[in-house]
């Protein structure tokens, strides 16, 4: 009795090989769970802080981590071939980066997909372009124009007054101060809806907008008492 309990005592069991049930792959697949959930926190931590930072500040911070951590900065979209699934509760805007897994297109392959019929609906593209692929959400005509270019759509014959009708003829656009435009939301659920033309004419219907009235007429010689300029 004495062996058999020693041998017993004493017995390993064999390792487990790969493809059996607790095995190698479902280690490598704890190991990953782990490692997301000790990044989420970091990725948190960092957000808060570089969020209320402005361009030129948060380029200044990511610059130095890299330099202090001794790690090189990851191409945007580098990451986005290999989702991370969140394993803990976090906010939407880590959710967002963290769970991406489509790749960002490029100006062209999203104007094509999106096929704008007018040159409003086209600025209304890149804009949304800018806004959610680029980080640019507040721009200047010469943003529209450039990104056009690199999407190899039809030149804006004349920008200013395309960029203008977005604004007022359809309230695809809105001012955002200091010469600058911004996509609005009737703009968004625009874009969002094409190249779908009935989702499009819904999104227009949910989101009316009346034609700001350009004023006519001469003020300076009305306050100098003159004709008004019929």
């Amino acid at each position: 009795m004495d062996d058999n309990a020693g041998s017993g005592a004493d017995q390993v069991p064999d390792p487990v090989t790969v493809g059996e049930e607790g095995g190698p792959t479902a280690v490598q697949e704890s190991d990953s769970g782990a490692a997301a959930r000790a990044d989420l926190p970091a990725m948190q931590a960092a957000l808060t802080a570089l969020e209320p930072l402005d361009d030129r500040g948060r380029a200044r911070v990511l610059a130095w981590l890299s330099d202090a951590l001794d790690v090189a900065a990851v191409p945007r979209g580098a990451l986005r071939a290999e989702p991370v699934r969140a394993a803990m509760p976090i906010s939407t805007g880590v959710t967002a980066v963290i769970a991406a897994d489509e790749e960002v297109p490029s100006p062209r392959e999203f104007v094509s997909r999106k096929r704008p019929a007018s040159n409003v609906e086209r600025v209304a593209c890149l804009a949304y372009y800018l806004d959610h692929y680029r980080s640019t959400p507040h721009f200047k005509t010469p943003d529209i124009v450039d990104l056009n270019t690199e999407s190899a759509g039809p030149k804006l014959g004349n920008p200013s007054r395309d960029v203008d009708n977005a604004d007022r003829g359809s309230g695809f656009l809105v001012t955002a101060g200091k010469g600058t435009k911004q996509l609005s939301v009737r703009g968004e659920a625009l874009v969002d809806a094409l190249p779908d033309r009935e989702a499009a004419k819904a999104a227009l219907s949910e989101h009316p907008y009346r034609p700001r009235k350009r004023e006519i007429g001469n003020k300076k010689s009305q306050a100098n008492g003159g004709a008004s300029g019929d």
